[in-house]
């Protein structure tokens, strides 16, 4: 019987992606760690100094936890990586309003987004794959209580 290639596609999709944002995230706490004026411009989420690190270590660090659990076929692991994902989801979600009705630019400081749509497209694109990674979670616990 052939095997579906899609699942294990679509697993690997979201443990990378995963990954990514926790490191992305601990490599920001480092940053604020370093710097104690570092501001911190996360969609909504906006801190000046250590206070960002509630957001930026404590996911960090639940999302590298799920990582490690599943790659050891526990459940707490998908669990974790759900909450994990359906925080950012809800971050984003809070977000898109802001970036949806904005009429000028978007500017970080290292670059601008000069058109609304690119913004409104990043944010979607950023939550769905958030989504897709709690949605995976939940069939991957459900998956593992099974076993």
């Amino acid at each position: 019987m052939p095997v579906s290639v899609g699942p294990r596609v679509y697993r690997w999709v979201v443990l990378l992606w995963s990954a990514f944002t926790a490191v992305y995230l601990l490599t920001l706490s480092v940053l604020i760690f370093r710097d104690a004026q570092f501001p911190l411009n996360l969609g909504l989420i906006r801190t000046t100094g250590r206070a960002g690190l509630s957001v930026t270590l404590v996911p960090g660090v639940v999302g590298v936890l799920a990582l490690l659990l599943i790659l050891l076929r526990a459940r707490m692991g998908a669990l974790l990586l759900g909450a994990y994902s359906l925080f950012w989801t809800v971050v984003l979600a809070c977000t898109l309003p802001a970036v949806w009705n904005a009429r000028s630019s978007f500017c970080t400081q290292t670059m601008c987004i000069r058109t609304p749509w690119i913004g409104r497209l990043l944010v979607l694109a950023l939550a769905t794959l958030f989504v897709l990674g709690a949605l995976w979670a939940r069939g991957e616990a459900s998956g593992l209580r099974r076993r």
